[in-house]
Formats: C-alpha cells, structure tokens, sequence
C-alpha cells in the first residue's frame, strides 16, 4: 500500500498549479477535532502481530477487502461529519448512494447530512460490516448492473483507482445521481484491481498518472470528470488514513476529493 509520510498531513496546495479556473474551486477542509480523535484512538494503535499475520495469510486465499472485512482490520478516516457538511456546504439532502463504500467508515460521517443513505459494495464480507453500521447494501457492481433507481448525490471513495473499468463506472455514477457525484483518489494515482492472492491491472485506464498531487488533480478534473459531463464545483484535499500494523503505525493517503455538478 503507498503511502505519505507519517505525520505530514496535506490538507492544502499549491492553487497556482492547479490553473486559474480549477485553483478558485479549491477548498481547504479544516484539521478537526474528529480527525485528531481518530488519531489519538486509531492511529496511535497498530494492529498487533496476530491480526497482521491472519489478515496476511487470508489474503493470499480471498482478496485483501474480504480478508478485512472478515476480520475487521484496517479502520479507515477520510472525511468527518464537518468535512461532510464542508463539501457539501451545509446542504441537506434526501438520499446518498456510496458505491464501494468498504465497512462503511467514511460512509457514517454522512449521517448528518442525508434521510436515507444506501450503499453498494461486492466484497460480501463488508456488506456485513455495513448491515451492522445500519446501511442499506446492495452488492451490486454499478459497471454492469443499475440499481435502476436516482439518488440526490452518488459518491465513491477511492473506488476509481481500484476498479476494473473506472470510466464507465464513472458514467454508471452519474447515471445514478440527480444533483452532485463526490469521488476521491489517492494522488499520484497507481490504479489496480484487488484480487485474490494480489493485485491486476485495470482494463481501463485513467487519463493521468502525473507525479505530482496539482498536476494529477488537474488532469483528471480536465481529462477524466468534465468529458464524463461532470463540472467541478469544489476541490480538497485530506489524507486518507487507515489503521496501521506490524510493518507501518499507520498508513496514509493523500486524496483529492472532487464535488461534481452536471
């Protein structure tokens, strides 16, 4: 897993690289007292050496978020419920749909903001872990299936970079939203698909894999989102954290995370 390192936590950026349109719609999220909690609880505990090994050994049989899900590794952070409110501006809104949404930690922070909030995620494991949190799940792969039904906003965290075919999941999630699509991708991005025993290319490819965390945000605002007919109305950036183990304290990400409009 690439990671930042430890303790350099980027929220901001450089505007000036982002280009005179993109560097406007800019925002950065506030450090929060949720994000230092979940430092002081999480992130300061490591898993120990007999979760590592079990989840490392069930990896080899299933794929790691089956073996996570099983064993209900790895917590994650990304957004607070402020972050949430941020990006959204406050707005309320009536449904959600959060495809691949994992065991559902970055999902919960949304509860403020929603009536009903549904999730989609194929590894069956962390439907469980969802059903527990209380969500709704489908285990459908919105690349080739349609839950046949409009949510208000559709969001995937750090789902593109991940997926077998990330540009036609991405036209699948617009398809599905009335009013905003929310996606986030680790920067510089490195896309593959999670199998069992490892790891596989993906057989679409993203339309930038530039080195640098500006460069990479503004391709993909202009290569990937608005030809999918998604306008970019907000940008930040956050890390996105997970529970670390015997090898690292603590892993971390550094995403873009885009609010879309159409």
């Amino acid at each position: 897993m690439p990671t930042a390192p430890i303790d350099e936590f980027q929220f901001d950026c450089d505007r000036a690289r982002l280009g005179p349109v993109l560097s406007q719609r800019f925002r950065a999220l506030p450090r929060d007292e949720a994000f230092e909690g979940w430092l002081r609880d999480w992130g300061a505990r490591p898993h120990g050496f007999w979760t590592t090994t079990l989840t490392t050994w069930a990896s080899a049989f299933v794929s790691s978020y089956d073996a996570h899900g099983w064993i209900g590794s790895y917590r994650m952070h990304l957004l607070s419920p402020a972050m949430w409110g941020d990006l959204l501006e406050g707005q309320r809104f009536a449904s959600l749909l959060d495809v691949g949404a994992g065991a559902g930690y970055v999902t919960a922070g949304a509860k403020a903001y929603f009536d009903q909030i549904t999730a989609t995620e194929t590894s069956e494991p962390q439907r469980k872990r969802l059903e527990e949190r209380g969500f709704a799940a489908h285990g459908s792969d919105l690349t080739d299936q349609s839950l046949n039904r409009k949510f208000d906003v559709v969001s995937a965290f750090n789902v593109l970079d991940r997926t077998a075919r990330p540009l036609t999941l991405l036209r699948s999630l617009k398809a599905h939203a009335s009013e905003r699509v929310i996606v986030s991708m680790p920067l510089p991005a490195r896309p593959h698909v999670h199998i069992k025993g490892g790891t596989r290319a993906p057989d679409e490819r993203l339309p930038s894999l530039a080195s640098d965390w500006e460069t990479a945000a503004r391709e993909l605002s202009e290569r990937m989102l608005e030809p999918a007919g998604l306008k970019v109305e907000r940008l930040a950036r956050a890390p996105y954290l997970s529970r670390g183990d015997t090898q690292q304290r603590l892993y971390v990400l550094d995403d873009a995370i885009w609010v879309c409009s159409f």
